[in-house]
């Protein structure tokens, strides 16, 4: 913690200024990320409505100085790119990475799920086998002969 009283406004002055900051990247994301999930989905009018949307945001990043401005450039001219490469026809997959981890992880889980019901499918076939296998084999009954043994009163 500062001692003096001008580190002391200068903690909380620079605490302010991060939130602010923050709050702008946050809006200009948000407006790449909509522009990017607008190509993604090949909607082509969204795409041209957000562009400049988005271009509006960098550009209010770059002169708050929150990006540089040589960064807003090569972010307009990529989402400026995207677009015309998405109305001349050229497949354009524009995916950011959280949404491509989360791909990747619901197609594990199916994966997962998958193979689990497998195993359990396989499992109840062989409990069916052994109950099957447990049973009893039903005997025809043994046909009766009239023919009498023989007993010890009998022979005497």
């Amino acid at each position: 913690m500062p001692n003096i009283k001008s580190a002391k406004k200068r903690v909380v002055v620079t605490e302010t200024k991060k939130l602010q900051n923050q709050m702008v990247r946050s809006q200009m994301q948000t407006a790449i990320k909509k522009f990017n999930t607008a190509v993604s989905e090949n909607n082509i009018e969204l795409a041209r409505e957000l562009l400049p949307i988005a271009s509006s945001k960098i550009d209010n990043a770059a002169t708050k100085k929150v990006i540089h401005k040589n960064a807003a450039n090569h972010k307009k001219a990529q989402i400026a790119k995207t677009l015309s490469q998405l109305e001349k026809g050229v497949m354009v997959i524009k995916v950011d990475a959280k949404t491509l981890k989360q791909a990747e992880q619901k197609a594990a889980a199916q994966k997962k799920a998958e193979e689990a019901a497998a195993i359990k499918a396989q499992r109840n076939e062989a409990k069916k086998a052994k109950e099957i296998a447990k049973q009893p084999v039903e005997k025809k009954p043994a046909k009766k002969t009239a023919t009498k043994k023989a007993t010890k009163k009998d022979a005497e």
